[in-house]
């Protein structure tokens, strides 16, 4: 079955990995995100950055194979961290409380100066 899931993986440093996300995310997709997110657990030492800011759409499927990741890299002794969130993932994450927990920062305070 065809996914509308786009994601690309680039190196920002040694040991740190960001994924680019676009699309939905969803039951037909997860597995799509799912094995990039183990392809680039390995070369994630230190750092695996979630860039979600194009996905349109994002279910529970989605967001259990983000809790996966989470959980697989901190195991690993790294960060997992999403870095930026559309409109339609900031929603589910807000809904299910796992804002602070996927993003390291509450939902008051994102877009605001550090």
């Amino acid at each position: 079955m065809p996914t509308d899931l786009d994601v690309r993986s680039t190196s920002v440093a040694p040991g740190h990995v960001r994924l680019l996300v676009g699309g939905e995310l969803d039951l037909g997709s997860a597995p799509q995100l799912h094995g990039a997110l183990a392809r680039a657990l390995p070369a994630a030492t230190q750092r695996l950055d979630l860039d979600l800011a194009e996905v349109d759409f994002v279910d529970a499927s989605g967001l259990g194979t983000l809790m996966w990741c989470r959980q697989r890299v901190l195991s690993a002794g790294a960060n997992c961290q999403v870095v930026a969130a559309s409109p339609a993932v900031e929603r589910l994450l807000r809904l299910t409380g796992t804002h602070d927990l996927l993003t390291g920062r509450s939902p008051a305070t994102v877009g605001r100066p550090a």
